[in-house]
């Protein structure tokens, strides 16, 4: 009986592009599922002056998100199952991943899940945060990363109860070269996360995942960054060549073959205070060098 490994999403756009590199690889998920918000929960926000008039547009809401949840024809042939479900938590949402009985849940852009749906996957639930843990938790992954100090990558985990505190099963390091803008970054980050999301699905079909390793310590949750002086000093930090710096300072602590951190690097580094770079590093960046990508 092959392994049932199912894809959970709020319909992310880097979704396609994980199922295609699933398919290089020779990997069909068991399932992809897909969760519309719930226009309800919206409508009841609503201040009641306003809530008359768009009650009748409720039912038009939910058909209109789950039409444009539908994915392309070529997604739908690399998968078992496309499921579009209900609400992230909600009533249905729990019998669609129940019904699916998946061994392993992989996120793929998805939210906070309640403790009922991480109990439904037989070894458990998957996800690839876009930042290296345990120093960069929560959103706003790119920018957080330089602010404090901490060399851009990703992380493979398993989902616990908290916002990426779960046991870290393999962390690596984006290659910058220096001379890349924030939107290129960003970029090259979100090709690492569908290369590493890939290899973990695909090593999820195979057998097994690795227990993986507890995180040392829980450093504050991080906010998106939208600060205008923040802003301004991640802006700052790319031009003078933070990011590459970053890199080249931790690289010695990664695998060479694949830039991977070990499990005990949390014991050979640390990130600097935030803001630190931004005095450290000169006020004219370095000269731009080819821009690199995500290995």
């Amino acid at each position: 009986m092959s392994r049932r490994v199912v894809i959970l999403s709020h319909g992310d756009s880097a979704v396609p592009e994980l199922v295609a590199a699933l398919h290089a690889r020779g990997v069909r998920p068991h399932a992809l599922v897909l969760y519309a918000a719930s226009p309800l929960r919206e409508w009841r926000a609503l201040p009641p002056g306003r809530r008359v008039a768009a009650f009748p547009l409720i039912p038009l809401r939910w058909a209109r998100r789950r039409i444009r949840l539908r994915p392309r024809r070529e997604v739908r042939g690399r998968v078992g199952r496309v499921v579009i479900t209900g609400p992230l938590n909600g009533r249905s949402m729990e019998k669609a991943v129940r019904r699916l009985r998946p061994d392993v849940l992989l996120l793929a852009g998805c939210g906070i899940l309640s403790p009922e749906i991480l109990a439904i996957p037989r070894e458990g639930t998957v996800n690839v945060h876009p930042a290296l843990l345990p120093w960069v938790r929560g959103n706003g992954a790119v920018e957080n990363s330089i602010l404090l100090g901490v060399p851009l990558g990703c992380t493979t985990l398993w989902v616990d109860p908290g916002i990426d505190t779960g046991r870290v099963i393999a962390r690596r390091l984006l290659p910058v070269a220096g001379g890349e803008t924030l939107e290129a970054l960003a970029r090259f980050l979100r090709a690492l996360w569908v290369e590493m999301a890939a290899d973990l699905a695909a090593a999820a079909a195979d057998g097994p995942l690795p227990a993986g390793t507890a995180q040392p310590a829980r450093h504050p949750l991080c906010r998106a960054v939208r600060d205008p002086e923040r802003r301004a000093a991640v802006a700052r930090a790319v031009e003078r060549g933070v990011p590459s710096t970053l890199f080249e300072r931790w690289r010695p602590f990664a695998d060479p073959r694949d830039l991977a951190l070990p499990p005990a690097a949390d014991a050979l580094v640390a990130p600097s205070a935030a803001g630190a770079w931004l005095a450290e590093v000169p006020d004219e960046p370095a000269a731009p060098r080819v821009a690199g990508g995500a290995s």
